[in-house]
């Protein structure tokens, strides 16, 4: 019996440290494989870093010469951040040298703002064509002055000519007319010294001549600088007087408001009439009223007006507004191309699609902007031609698609005419979907039957009334 319990407690005990053994095993290899993952783990997030870093210098590359090409311009401040980004980039430090150098040297004058690679040719053009007509205008008096000493020449010669003539018939007639010789070489000889004497002050008043159209040229140069200046000056204080009278920030303000919702009708009523200029058939978009600033608020709704009811009132039916959000009483309205008692004035350049059928629908947008008030002061034509001009009253450029180099070269030419004029002038520039989502236009679409309670308190109806489905956003 001793023996049988010696046995197991032996087989027992191998058991045991088989077991140990196997698990020691085991043990080891596992946190063998933890380490080596650990290892891994650690090499692969090193490399990320390092691709992070690269990433985030190439970025920074990318705004730095996005800035001097005059794209998206940085100021001094977000340079000098983006500088230390780079971390000592040589290749970028020489770039900026030579961009600052480049700007120093051929941008002297230069009135505008933001001087890039961009605006530098046009700046150089224009000083170039100011100095070849100040050196068109200077080479015509030199010519006039020219001509001037050339029949001083002339008139000279004559006299000379016609002195030795005098001389020739009096040695001819020596003999018998001495005296009067005598008489007619003294009176000769006295001219030839008056003509002698014309000849200096004739050469000192084109001298002076030149001076002076010299001095002229530069004294225009230094007037055309002034004038640059004080134009600039002028833009400045008008921009300052436009803001005192409160006319700074006339298109962050709303165009009216929602006076009265009936939405079983799916009709709204507007505090805009006759008096303000409104029409049927003009649209506007709706903004809650809690917004500020209607530029930059979410639209939520879309309406169009359907009767003008008197000088300040009008009716108008909903084109489209949000079951969570309806249009409510004191929702504000608004409109890119209408303002009470004045034109907003606008530009059109690149591809209108408005349906993004790949055609150009720039009639129509021309149509919806007249609609609605607005008035189009220029437009890029299909062939490339300009019709129209851009000026400081235009409030906006509606840019399309830009065209590509697929496009022809005088397409492309105009398009870029037309956004650095808009540029220079300072006009805001808009997309045409931003202007579209402002203006409250609704594209022709299926109507979608749809069923809420009334936003102003109404039963819930058991019938559907027709809603226009949502615009993509």
């Amino acid at each position: 019996m001793a023996s049988r319990e010696s046995q197991g407690l032996q087989v027992a005990l191998i058991l045991f440290v088989m077991v140990t053994v196997v698990l020691a095993v085991t043990t080891y290899l596992y946190f063998r494989r933890a380490e080596e993952n650990v290892q891994r783990y650690l090499a692969k997030a090193e490399e990320a870093k390092r691709e992070k870093d690269t990433t985030m210098k190439l970025q920074f590359e990318n705004q730095i010469l996005k800035h001097i090409l005059g794209h998206e311009r940085k100021t001094e401040a977000e340079l000098n951040s983006i500088k230390q980004g780079l971390g000592g980039n040589k290749q970028i430090e020489q770039i900026l040298a030579d961009y600052d150098k480049h700007m120093k040297m051929y941008g002297a004058g230069y009135g505008g703002q933001d001087l890039s690679y961009t605006t530098l040719p046009e700046h150089l053009i224009t000083a170039i064509n100011a100095r070849n007509k100040n050196l068109v205008d200077a080479d015509a008096l030199a010519k006039n002055l020219e001509r001037e000493r050339e029949n001083v020449r002339r008139a000279e010669a004559a006299r000379a000519a016609k002195a030795e003539q005098s001389l020739a018939a009096v040695q001819s007639d020596a003999a018998s007319e001495r005296e009067t010789f005598n008489a007619d070489r003294t009176r000769i000889t006295e001219e030839s010294a008056k003509i002698a004497a014309i000849l200096p002050q004739k050469n000192a008043m084109i001298t002076k001549t030149t001076s002076e159209a010299q001095a002229k040229q530069e004294e225009m140069a230094r007037q055309l600088s002034q004038v640059s200046t004080l134009l600039e000056s002028e833009k400045e204080r008008r921009a300052r007087l436009e803001q005192d009278l409160g006319f700074g920030d006339t298109y962050e303000r709303p165009d009216g408001e929602v006076t009265l919702v009936n939405s079983r009708a799916n009709t709204v009523w507007i505090d805009l009439g006759s008096a303000d200029g409104i029409d049927r058939q003009m649209i506007f978009s709706v903004i809650d009223q809690k917004e500020t600033g209607v530029t930059k608020s979410k639209v939520k709704g879309r309406i169009e007006v359907t009767r003008v009811m008197d000088a300040h009132s009008a009716e108008a039916r909903v084109l489209e507004d949000e079951l969570a959000n309806p249009i409510m009483k004191g929702d504000k309205i608004y409109s890119p191309s209408f303002r009470k008692g004045r034109k907003v004035r606008f530009a059109l350049a690149g591809m209108m699609d408005m349906d993004k059928d790949g055609k150009s629908d720039q009639t129509q947008v021309k149509a919806l902007i007249t609609m609605n008030g607005g008035v189009v002061d220029a437009e890029l034509l299909d062939d490339g031609s300009i019709a129209g001009t851009l000026t400081g009253d235009t409030r906006f450029l509606v840019k399309g698609d830009r065209p590509t180099d697929k496009t022809n070269q005088k397409l492309i030419d105009g398009f870029t005419a037309m956004t650095g004029e808009a540029t220079r002038l300072g006009i805001e520039t808009i997309t045409l979907d931003s202007l579209l989502d402002r203006m409250g236009y609704v594209p022709d679409r299926r109507v979608v039957p749809m069923s809420r309670p009334s936003a102003t308190g109404d039963a819930p109806s058991d019938t559907f009334r027709p809603r226009t489905a949502p615009a993509p956003r």
